[in-house]
């Protein structure tokens, strides 16, 4: 019989991860308020929300699954938990952080081309193997499953959304071609699970219409699936804009630097900068002006 008790297990996550959250903002101290915010009450409200709901029938299942696997991961990294991990912490041991993001697992795992299809692949392993009854017999291994939904998509949503802090590079074209084979993977669990006429995990709910209810676990799992995976593509988006923006910048810098320097006459890299129409011999003729000079009239 599914347990009819709150998660106690998210309930002490979600007090450690405020008061470690809290205890970063003091150190840092000049910490946007619009961080903090969004941390507590949407990431770690969430996840109370979520450990409130007990799971004695299908439908919280189905949606207790998809909020620790998509959406509370995605609130909370809203606050910047990484940077403001690499801020507070003394410099020994923000190295020691930097050094476990570039580990090869785990930045294989926060890639976002491995990460969204880990995502899809997840509620699979979930509601079609033993896993399903032996979540709701045994409360350790529904403590163990509720945590590793929650890790999974933290080791995803936080380093992709973070990735300026990181300084890392994304393919992010390739990114959203994934991210949207993986909007279409995330409907597959919703769909089979509203068509099926088995009952999953069968004397394991309370509940007086088992099959009744598994449907409509089947659509919110494929209606929430579908929805949540809209703001993972608009993360995608911006992320996208603002490392085209970063790679702009360091460009424009770089040429302002490369002309402050100049001093002499033209250098073949100077030469190169110039527009097409000061270089062209057919626009000026033989007599095209030099570096910074403008062409006569």
């Amino acid at each position: 019989m599914s347990s009819v008790l709150p998660d106690l297990v998210g309930f002490a996550v979600a007090a450690i991860a405020a008061t470690l959250y809290l205890w970063g903002v003091r150190r840092v101290r000049r910490w946007p308020l619009r961080d903090t915010a969004a941390f507590l009450l949407l990431g770690v409200g969430s996840l109370v929300a979520v450990s409130a709901i007990a799971p004695a029938r299908f439908p919280a299942y189905a949606v207790e699954v998809m909020a620790l696997l998509l959406v509370v991961p995605f609130l909370m990294a809203l606050g910047h938990p990484l940077q403001l991990a690499l801020g507070a912490l003394p410099p020994r041991g923000a190295e020691r952080l930097r050094t476990a993001l570039a580990n090869p697992v785990a930045r294989l795992f926060s890639q976002p081309i491995v990460g969204p299809l880990m995502l899809a692949v997840l509620p699979f392993g979930i509601f079609f193997t033993a896993l399903l009854p032996a979540s709701l017999t045994h409360p350790v291994v529904l403590a163990l499953l509720r945590l590793v939904l929650l890790a999974a998509g933290i080791i995803v949503l936080v380093p992709l959304w973070e990735s300026q802090t990181l300084e890392t590079r994304i393919p992010y074209a390739l990114a959203l071609l994934v991210a949207f084979i993986e909007l279409l993977a995330d409907a597959l669990p919703g769909i089979i699970i509203r068509l099926d006429t088995h009952v999953l995990a069968a004397g394991q709910f309370v509940t007086a219409h088992p099959l009744r209810d598994q449907q409509l676990g089947g659509d919110l799992l494929w209606g929430m699936g579908e929805v949540i995976d809209l703001p993972f593509l608009v993360l995608l988006l911006v992320q996208w804009v603002r490392s085209d923006a970063r790679d702009a910048r360091a460009a424009d810098e770089a040429l302002d630097a490369r002309r402050a320097s100049t001093t002499g006459p033209a250098t073949a890299e100077a030469v190169w900068e110039r527009p097409w129409w000061e270089t062209d011999a057919s626009v000026f003729g033989d007599r095209a002006p030099s570096f910074g000079e403008h062409p006569k009239e």
